[in-house]
């Protein structure tokens, strides 16, 4: 008796269980620094910058996920830890308006900022006709003036970016992120608190 033998059976089959299964991939978050606006026009001063991770435990692994159509979810994680984004943002944002930032917490400086990053994430939200894909980032900050020997805050900054389509595609959600991130960065360095900590 002959052998029937297809050569589609294991690809079909292959094809089954990849879809299936879950998958991870790395999202690389880009920002620019602006360099204008009130910390520019701010006596320069070095300043360092610490970042906190306190988003919760859940949100940790991954800044975004969807369910695939067949089965199996596809998740999205930081090639940096999300407090190095952070922080590697606002070190740039500062350099760029003439202050000398630093991460070595035994570094003589002149303002201490501490951000503790409560939420770095993206979200997928449906209507009827709509597909809304939102990035957010929340954060608390506080400085210490240690010239001045004053404290400010803690006080909240957040970013956020909206972008709504007809239609859905599985991919990084890389856009949404830096351009919540440059909106993050964007409210700190014009906010009153942070400008009034660093003069």
């Amino acid at each position: 008796m002959k052998r029937f033998n297809c050569p589609l059976v294991p690809i079909l089959l292959f094809t089954v269980m990849v879809s299936g299964c879950d998958t991870s991939t790395p999202v690389a978050i880009h920002f620019e620094p602006n360099g204008n606006g009130p910390l520019a026009s701010v006596r320069a001063s070095t300043i360092l910058v610490q970042v906190e991770d306190q988003r919760p435990s859940a949100e940790r692994d991954s800044v975004y996920q969807i369910a695939a159509d067949i089965g199996g979810t596809q998740t999205f994680y930081t090639k940096k830890p999300v407090p190095v984004i952070v922080q590697e943002a606002l070190l740039s944002e500062l350099s760029k308006c003439g202050h000398r930032p630093v991460t070595d917490p035994n570094a003589p400086v002149d303002v201490r900022v501490r951000i503790v990053v409560e939420r770095f994430k993206a979200f997928l939200s449906t209507t009827a006709f709509t597909y809304t894909l939102e990035a957010q980032i929340d954060a608390e900050v506080s400085l210490t003036n240690a010239t001045k020997k004053t404290t400010i805050g803690p006080f909240h900054i957040s970013g956020n970016y909206q972008r709504k389509s007809k239609s859905h595609q599985v991919y990084p959600p890389e856009k949404e992120l830096s351009a919540a991130l440059a909106e993050f960065v964007h409210n700190l360095a014009f906010d009153s608190r942070f400008v009034e900590g660093l003069q």
